[in-house]
């Protein structure tokens, strides 16, 4: 064997590809990017489980918190809003009405604040191993909607209990549960990269998701509240994209309660750019630190 230390770099380099060696700074096009995430999707699943058993490991009721906690969540709203400030008035069926908002706000915002803050909480692993850090949120998106499945079954007694006839739409409801752990988890996966600079931002984290919280509709209908308000306040209220998750997992059920068809092919096509701009605006910005 050739010493090493004796190489110039072009001989060096073509060492390392023979042993089968790869360079921790190696860039990648944005279509190799993916590939190589496609490559390593076991190992991004085994992550998640992990880490679902980890979490759950030391709970004597496991998983079954994934129903308890946005059960003990919507009574507690249902006291403090439905019935202390009257928004069950706001709908018919203001039980489901309630359940459906808690249930889907739940699932964007695991997806947002799990691939949010995935990064900074696995800095570690990141430093040790090599790997497209993408899979990192991506992950940790997976880990939200395992754990979203116990909950999004709740959606089917709660109606049935509460007299909604059933019916074939039914049945779109996991496509409705993707598109709003998508959207969120695209939000979060762009978030991550400026956190990794700015870590100042995680303290405002939890002050964005409590105003989503308090102005998407979850214990009051949006339609009646901000019908008569000045706009742009009305428009923005009217269309915001969590809103629309929360109403088109409600209209599902109760059809009254369903966006306009604009609008849902609208947040689709937002969902889909976004998680595009995600995915480049990440990809550039772990390009730019290989250099």
């Amino acid at each position: 064997m050739s010493n090493i230390s004796s190489m110039s770099l072009e001989e060096a380099a073509q060492y390392a590809a023979s042993v089968g060696l790869k360079s921790v700074n190696k860039k990648f096009s944005l279509i190799n990017y993916v590939r190589e995430i496609w490559t390593l999707r076991h190992f991004t699943k085994q992550l998640a489980v992990s880490k679902i058993i980890a979490s759950t490991s030391q709970n004597r009721l496991g998983l079954f918190w994934e129903f308890l906690n946005p059960l003990f969540t919507a009574g507690m709203y249902y006291l403090a809003f439905g019935v202390l400030l009257g928004t069950r008035r706001d709908s018919p069926n203001f039980i489901f009405f309630l359940i459906a908002g808690v249930l889907t706000f739940n699932l964007f915002q695991q997806g947002f604040l799990g691939s949010a803050k995935s990064i900074l909480k696995e800095k570690g692993l990141a430093k040790n191993l090599t790997f497209p850090l993408i899979i990192i949120p991506i992950s940790a998106t997976f880990q939200a909607t395992l754990r979203s499945l116990p909950t999004l079954s709740l959606f089917y007694p709660v109606a049935y209990f509460t007299g909604i006839p059933f019916s074939w739409k039914w049945l779109l409801l996991p496509f409705v549960m993707f598109l709003t752990i998508l959207f969120g988890a695209s939000l979060g996966t762009m978030l991550s990269r400026v956190l990794m600079r700015v870590r100042d931002f995680v303290e405002a984290l939890p002050l964005f998701t409590r105003a989503l919280m308090f102005t998407s509709g979850i214990f009051f209908d949006v339609t009646s509240r901000f019908d008569s308000a000045p706009e742009p306040i009305r428009s923005i209220a009217l269309n915001g994209p969590v809103g629309l998750l929360l109403d088109i997992a409600r209209g599902l059920f109760i059809p009254e309660d369903m966006p306009s068809q604009n609008q849902i092919l609208l947040l689709i096509a937002a969902t889909v750019v976004l998680f595009t701009v995600s995915l480049t605006f990440f990809w550039r910005g772990e390009m730019r630190d290989a250099r």
